[in-house]
């Protein structure tokens, strides 16, 4: 839901109405991963390495919030379009979604 809410917000970004609804649509779908994306670490991470791991990812977390504003406003100057972003973070979420969706129910499920 969050890549088709960026992506749509990059086709319709000459509308003042529906570009800012398919980012609500987009933030809808991101903000609904995030309890989901919190479980995961904690299903297959045991004792310390769970709080080794969900320290790791908070920190990479903290670092690709503070580099992907930055690479967007590059990706911006660079094509002189601002649908080049959406369409790299849409492409982004749909990685993620593959990654978590090819994980292994019996790695997930001990």
């Amino acid at each position: 839901m969050g890549a088709v809410g960026f992506s749509l917000s990059a086709v319709w970004n000459g509308s003042t109405a529906l570009s800012p609804t398919a980012l609500s649509i987009a933030a809808a779908g991101v903000l609904t991963c995030a309890p989901l994306f919190w479980s995961l670490p904690t299903a297959f991470l045991s004792g310390t390495a769970t709080a080794a791991g969900l320290a790791m990812i908070n920190s990479v977390g903290n670092l690709v919030g503070f580099v992907s504003s930055y690479m967007i406003g590059a990706l911006k100057d660079a094509t002189g379009s601002a649908s080049i972003p959406m369409h790299v973070l849409a492409f982004s979420l749909v990685v993620g979604a593959a990654a978590v969706l090819t994980t292994k129910k019996h790695i997930v499920n001990r």
